[in-house]
């Protein structure tokens, strides 16, 4: 690789450019300082995704949406693009916008970091699984991934060696056999489906068959329920217009039997409505109610007289009032000289007391007929209320009479309506008689059933003959669907022997294969000293079609299960870096670590760097990211680069405004050839 550029990706919003040495460039900074980052552009321009995270999709948005700049301020670009140098020694780039996606097929791009025998088999998927070591897959896709899958992983790292892959299409043949012989075992299936229902029929008519009746006495009963039916040319149109039939009278039958019940219930109405007392009853309802109105009219009469009168004594008792203040003004003032002062005619003093006494007799009466003419209009009143409230409960009286009658007359209308519908002449006020004439016709219903399978087995004959010539073709057919069924499970059993054998050889060359890896495994094991007891790994391969890869130390033991974290983490990266070493049909030698030394000590760390070393002595390009500054300064200093070659360390940081930067990057340059020579005598 000779660059990666990028611009709102990620943690990087600004325009980004890292010009990356041939010989190894060293990426250093703190958490969060983009070095993984600049490592997921380049999966991400050749894949389009990000292998390291399992989850895709979640609460709040997936992947799509937080792998391009999601901090202050606004990415004026989103892109990522990385440049290559193929084989021929010919430079190309791959880019991919957030807005055009990728501007090389991924054909392409395989087609240019592989070798062209390999190109064709090879996925970019594989490639950057071998080439790009995270920190967080180097135990989970050695040590810790299930046998199977293991072994799969070896396959596609080292698959060029093995040669075409036949499995694929084995695995085609046999899923297409299979698919066969389940479309065989289904026509197998209908036709056994479809003779046990021929063989249930032929049964039903056999059994019409045996039935022993006058045929001329059924086509009587016929003729009488339906005229002209039993000469009909079709026995089969026949046979159905008399299941018809028989279907509407049962429902018709159904329905007046409803009918005639729901006039059953009523029975005790019409009996009261019809008998003497119900007639002298609302005769007597009737005549109260006549007296009581006139009743009324007499009281309402009185009431109006009594007002009258009480009017009358109201205007006496105002002239009374008005006469008691003059004979108490008389009083007062007495005679004037002889004479009235209020009239002014010439009066005795006894004779004007006289008219004074006489006066005052005369208004005492006049407060008692008031009093007596107030009484008599409250009595009127009574009377009239009295004589009301009479005349409503007779109404009322007489509304539910009539409401009654006429509650039963719709609830027999409704029963009628049923009766004449299906023309039955049954008494809507006899229930018993009613129920005569259902009976009647549900006997007549017994004798047209008699009868139609009466006709239906003088067909029988001629339907048993069909039918058994259908069951005799069902059987051939089944029989023949059998046969076939027995070549098609010959064909299953080929595919999956050839299918096996294929798998099996494949997986025993891939072993053969393997053994030649072996040796580069146990030599990095050995250099990185995963364990202080086990210094020594080995294989074991098992399965002849699922084949599985196991790792063992000591005498037979796992280390997936013995070993610590740390312990875990070197022997899973010399695992990685035999496979990646380990792939001959792959033309991109680059090695890509994305801080593969957390969790390992001091001590590892220092043979992972003299592992790192080697790798780059033997020209391939090594791109390592660490956070410990000791740590890239030790590898700079480590991964030397051959004359005319410069190494690269570049320093990352987080800027003011949260976006990732270059904070400094400086050239590694090879020492120079006897730059310490020894001095010479003089």
């Amino acid at each position: 690789m000779s660059f990666v550029e990028l611009a709102g990706f990620r943690g990087f919003r600004e325009r980004t450019r890292l010009d990356l040495s041939a010989a190894f460039t060293v990426l250093s900074g703190r958490n969060g300082s983009g070095k993984s980052t600049l490592l997921d552009a380049i999966e991400f321009a050749l894949t389009g995704t990000l292998s390291k995270f399992d989850v895709t999709s979640a609460k709040g948005g997936g992947l799509d949406e937080h792998i391009w700049w999601l901090g202050q301020g606004k990415a004026e670009n989103q892109y990522v693009s990385v440049g290559f140098v193929d084989g021929d020694g010919k430079p190309f780039q791959v880019t991919r916008s957030r807005a055009n996606g990728s501007d090389t097929p991924a054909e392409e791009v395989v087609r240019r970091l592989c070798n062209e025998r390999a190109a064709a088999t090879s996925s970019l998927e594989t490639l950057i699984r071998t080439t790009l070591l995270r920190d967080e897959s180097i135990a989970a896709l050695s040590l810790d991934l299930p046998e199977r899958a293991r072994f799969a992983a070896v396959r596609a790292a080292i698959g060029g060696l093995v040669g075409p892959d036949y499995s694929k299409r084995t695995t085609e043949i046999l899923a297409a056999a299979n698919a066969a012989r389940a479309r065989q075992e289904q026509r197998i299936s209908a036709g056994q489906e479809d003779l046990g229902r021929l063989l249930g029929e032929l049964t039903e008519v056999r059994g019409l068959a045996e039935l022993s009746a006058d045929l001329s006495e059924a086509l009587g009963v016929v003729e009488s329920f339906i005229p002209g039916l039993s000469s009909a040319p079709s026995a089969g149109n026949r046979s159905s217009v008399l299941r018809r039939h028989l279907a509407e009278k049962r429902i018709a039958l159904r329905e007046i039997d409803e009918a005639r019940i729901l006039t059953e219930s009523l029975e005790p109405e019409l009996n009261y409505f019809t008998s003497p007392a119900a007639q002298a009853d609302l005769l007597s309802t009737e005549e109260a109610q006549v007296m009581a109105d006139q009743l009324k009219v007499v009281a309402e009469e009185r009431l109006s007289v009594a007002l009258r009168a009480e009017q009358v004594e109201r205007d006496h008792d105002q002239f009374a009032a008005h006469m008691v203040a003059l004979v108490e003004h008389g009083t007062a003032v007495g005679l004037q000289k002889g004479r009235c002062p209020l009239c002014a005619a010439v009066r005795t003093t006894q004779g004007f007391d006289e008219a004074l006494t006489a006066a005052r007799a005369s208004l005492a009466t006049v407060g008692s007929n008031l009093e007596a003419a107030r009484l008599a209009v409250q009595e009127a009143r009574f009377a009239v209320d009295t004589a009301e409230k009479n005349v409503v409960a007779l109404r009322e009286r007489s509304a539910a009479h009539i409401a009654r009658r006429q509650a039963l007359e719709k609830t027999l209308g409704r029963a009628k309506a049923v009766y004449d519908g299906h023309t039955f002449e049954g008494p809507l006020d006899d229930p018993k008689a009613a129920q005569a004439l259902v009976f009647a016709e549900q006997e007549k219903l017994v004798r047209l059933e008699g009868a139609m399978a009466i006709l239906d087995s003088s067909n029988a004959v001629e339907r048993m003959t069909t039918l058994e010539s259908r069951i005799a073709a069902t059987r051939a057919s089944n029989e023949e669907a059998a046969s076939k069924l027995v070549t098609v499970g010959r064909a299953v059993e080929s595919a999956r022997q050839i299918d096996a054998a294929a798998k099996t050889v494949s997986n025993e060359i891939l072993t053969e294969q393997f053994d030649t890896v072996m040796p580069l495994l146990k030599e990095l094991y050995r250099r990185l000293r995963p364990h202080g007891d086990w210094s020594e790994i080995d294989s074991d391969f098992g399965g002849k079609v699922r084949g599985s890869l196991n790792f063992v130390v000591g005498n037979g033991f796992n280390p997936q299960f013995l070993f610590s974290s740390g312990q875990r983490r070197a022997a899973g990266l010399s695992f990685l870096l035999a496979v990646h070493l380990s792939r001959p049909w792959c033309a991109w030698q680059s090695l890509l670590l994305d801080d593969p030394v957390q969790h390992i000590d001091d001590y590892r760390a220092l043979n992972l760097v003299e592992v790192l070393t080697a790798i780059r002595r033997a020209g391939r390009q090594v791109i390592v990211a660490v956070e410990d500054a000791s740590l890239a300064s030790l590898l700079c200093r480590r991964l030397i680069a051959s004359t005319g070659e410069v190494g690269r360390h570049i320093e990352l940081r987080g800027s003011s405004t949260g976006t990732a930067e270059i904070a400094r990057q400086r050239e590694v340059y090879p020492m120079p050839h006897l730059v310490l020579r020894p001095s010479q005598a003089s």
